[in-house]
This record gives C-alpha cells, structure tokens and sequence, in this order.
C-alpha cells in the first residue's frame, strides 16, 4: 500500500531485525547476514525468505481528511470498521470517497451492494467527477450484487435505463459478481473472497459494503454476526486488507454486536452548535491498535474534493473541525 505509517517505536530498543523488520528488545542474534531478534527468524533469514517492512502494509492513511485527521498514525490495515450514522450524515459518501482514494494510490478495491443496483453505486463516483472506467477496464473495482436479486422484474429495470447507466452498466458488466440468493452467508463469503483473490488482494486494496443493516435484513441476526466474523477473519486478519461497512445508526429493525468489529466511527448531525443549522460531525469511538484523538470533527462535503474537515463559529469560540490542536495532540501523547 501507498500512504503507510510505521508504528511507533520505542528509543528503548533502536534496533530493528533484519527479517521481520520490528524493534529488537534484548541482545540481537548477529551473523553476516544481519541481526535479528530470534532464532526464528535468523533461521528465516538463512533461508531467504523475506518479509516485507510492516509499514509497507499494516497501517494505511485513508485519504479521507477528517477520518485521517483523527487517526494520526493511520488505520490499522487488518481492520474491520463500522461506519456508524443516522441517514443525512453523508456516510455514502464516506464509502465512496474511500473506494476512490484506493483506486487514486493504484490499489484495488471491491464493493459490496446490498441498498443499490451496481451501476447506481458506480454512478455516485462519476457526480463527484471521479472517473472509475479506467479501473473497470484494468481490472481493479469489483462489485458484488446483493441488491439485483430483489428486482421482481429485471427485464423491466434494465430496458428502463437511461442511456448513459445503460453505458455504464455495460463497461462495468465484467466486474459485477451477481448473487442471485443473498439470504445465505456461505455464497456471498464464497464471492467475495473470489473477486479477491481474482484480484490479487492481499496486502492491498479495501473492502467496501454500502450498508449491513441492508445485509442483515435479508440474514438472520445470528447470520449477520457470522458473515462479520468470517469476512473478519479471512479478509482483514489473514489478507492485512481492511473492510469498511456502513451501519444505519438507531434501525430499529436490525441489532448489531459492535464488539465484532475492530473499529466504530460515528457519524452524526450536531443541532446543538449552531442555531438552525444541522452540521455533521465524525469521531472515533473505538479503532483497535491505533491511537486516535477523542474529538468531534465538523466536516463539509464538495464534489470532487469529497468530505473535508471545517471550523464552526459559535459564540464567538471556534469548534474544532480540522486537524487536532497541538494542545489535544499533546494530551494524548502524555496519556
């Protein structure tokens, strides 16, 4: 991945093991080749395996500027995070915007659709003047359909598009994974892990789901938790690829454990700051193994430059709505 962050490291153990690339915290083993923190990799070493640099792969910096102003170090890559907000808040965009910054690095990325035909959800980059035809021709956008299915009449959907989605629908029709019964986990697992490995994402790239609360309604709640917990495992954990997956906040028609989830980021819309104005505000409730800053980010969104952190005037003090003060910075440093 582009736009990595390296953990932070210790000035108590400035060494770093030549095999795995992590700080060294007692005597190193030495050879020729290098020094290393264990036999085991020393070992390694002899035997000319490699492993990447950690940062090359394990932290990623999003793009997204008030995510990422709250996340300093980056997001963890093995990540599954939970996009949590009430309609109104822009949390499509979000997803869309996260797509698109992948693909502006030159990694790939898959979709999955559960709320919206694919050509609608391709549609969304191209109002914000992102042009994703050329990652559809070299094969790097996926999207699995879990919407099409519910169509009672197909036929009529597709001779009903306008000539331009019917365009789009055509260049993207290698890159759509249909799933003709979404009501089970096993074939939509089965998918997406196809489309993966199809596109040779380990390491790189993220997954986007425009809505589990959409997903759940088709799955029994217990179902829900097994899909999260697999795709989990063996996507975020064993392929160091991260899932971003939007969550209609307050639905009463579907429940959610977010313990299954590495992350939580809540967005909502702020009544409170400004007389009759409705803002919208982003914070990081929780993101396993990253530092993250305990704020309330205001941010705006325009096309073409997607969701961009702002200030808010209220009487007469500034709300913090961009990058974090270096006072805040430096509250959580000492914490």
């Amino acid at each position: 991945m582009t736009s990595q962050q390296r953990p932070e490291r210790s000035p108590e153990y400035p060494l770093e093991c030549d095999h795995c690339h992590y700080p060294i915290p007692g005597e190193p083993d030495e050879t020729d080749d290098g020094q290393f923190c264990s036999t085991t990799c020393l070992e390694a070493g002899k035997d000319g395996d490699e492993v990447p640099d950690p940062s090359a792969y394990k932290r990623i910096v999003t793009g997204v500027e008030p995510l990422d102003s709250l996340v300093p170090n980056g997001v963890p890559a093995d990540s599954f995070v939970c996009l949590s907000g009430e309609a109104g808040t822009r949390r499509s965009e979000l997803l869309t915007e996260l797509v698109w910054r992948a693909i502006e690095r030159g990694e790939p990325a898959v979709i999955l659709t559960a709320t919206t035909p694919p050509a609608a959800v391709l549609e969304r980059f191209f109002e914000n003047g992102w042009n994703v035809l050329p990652a559809l021709e070299d094969d790097r956008l996926r999207l699995v359909d879990c919407f099409t299915h519910r169509l009672a009449d197909r036929d009529a959907f597709r001779d009903h598009r306008g000539e331009w989605i019917e365009f789009v629908g055509e260049a993207a029709a290698d890159s759509i994974v249909p799933i003709e019964e979404p009501t089970d986990v096993e074939p939509i697992l089965r998918e997406l892990n196809a489309a993966l490995d199809d596109l040779e994402m380990t390491e790189t790239g993220l997954v986007a789901i425009d809505s589990l609360s959409e997903l759940a309604r088709g799955l029994e709640t217990d179902h829900v938790h097994e899909f999260v917990t697999e795709t989990r495992a063996t996507v975020c954990k064993a392929r160091y690829v991260p899932i971003f997956g939007g969550w209609t906040a307050g639905d009463e028609g579907v429940t959610m454990d977010e313990s299954v989830f590495d992350g939580v980021v809540d967005l909502r819309l702020a009544d409170h700051l400004e007389p009759d104005t409705r803002l919208r505000q982003l914070g990081v409730r929780k993101l396993t193994g990253a530092r993250f800053l305990p704020q309330w980010i205001t941010y705006e969104y325009e096309p073409v430059r997607g969701l961009l952190a702002s200030v808010v005037e209220t009487a007469g003090q500034a709300t913090p709505g961009g990058p974090p003060s270096r006072e805040m910075q430096g509250v959580r440093e000492r914490r």
